[in-house]
């Protein structure tokens, strides 16, 4: 963002922004990536816990598609609690 916009951010900003989000162009891009699956199969083990249910589908549609260490480590601990379950 540049500085002589007094904090605001432009159309072409946000343009690029998004293309850098859907091109997985930088690290930041690839976290926020991560915790939309991150948050997603967080949210299947809330159900599967409270409504008794199997949302398998969900851990399987993410399963080996983190990329990022953080992404991997949040995974791992959300598989790890829905076995205990």
């Amino acid at each position: 963002m540049s500085s002589s916009n007094c904090g605001y951010v432009t159309a072409e900003e946000i343009g690029q922004l998004w293309t850098e989000y859907e091109e997985n162009l930088s690290l930041e891009a690839k976290v926020v990536k991560d915790f939309d699956k991150v948050e997603m199969i967080l949210q299947a083990l809330e159900y599967e816990t409270e409504q008794g249910k199997n949302l398998e589908e969900f851990f399987q549609s993410t399963a080996g598609k983190f990329q990022t260490e953080l992404g991997k480590a949040w995974a791992s601990e959300i598989a790890s609690r829905r076995t205990q379950s």
